[in-house]
């Protein structure tokens, strides 16, 4: 097994140690959060976006696990960067409308308590999204010019 292999396999060990915690961290919370419901139902908006952010850290372990199998890093990539930049745009935006702008219409807060973070977190997804179309086209073009040779 070449390096490569050997440092994804215990990255995507890791990866998978992390998904697990976040799934049992948020187990957790919809359990102690259902308790509560009654007073504040505004509470289920803060788990609207972990699903797909859940969903990121999948993509990210899947893909490390491909790669230390030696099913080639540049398609794995390409991919993982289309699932993580997709799953974190939309759970940014929900994130965004959910937590951040729905209390500000509905309840009159003000609009400073706004969390940039959210904002953050779709740009950056939006940008992986766009990386992967861009090395897909590269390799298409890198394919074809091969093609010629």
């Amino acid at each position: 097994m070449d390096g490569l292999q050997a440092r994804t396999r215990w990255m995507a060990l890791l990866a998978l140690f992390v998904f697990a915690v976040m799934m049992l961290l948020f187990a957790l919370q919809l359990a102690a959060i259902d308790a509560q419901v009654e007073d504040r139902p505004d509470l289920w908006a803060h788990f609207l976006p972990t699903p797909f952010y859940l969903y990121a850290v999948g993509a990210v372990w899947w893909a490390l696990r491909s790669i230390s199998a030696g099913k080639g890093f540049a398609p794995q990539v390409a991919r993982l960067l289309r699932r993580v930049g997709l799953a974190l745009a939309v759970g940014g935006m929900i994130e965004l409308v959910g937590q951040n702008l729905l209390p500000v219409f509905l309840t009159r807060a003000p609009l400073f308590e706004l969390d940039s973070t959210a904002i953050a977190i779709a740009i950056v997804g939006a940008g992986l999204w766009a990386m992967s179309e861009l090395i897909d086209e590269a390799r298409a073009a890198r394919d074809e010019l091969d093609s010629f040779v």
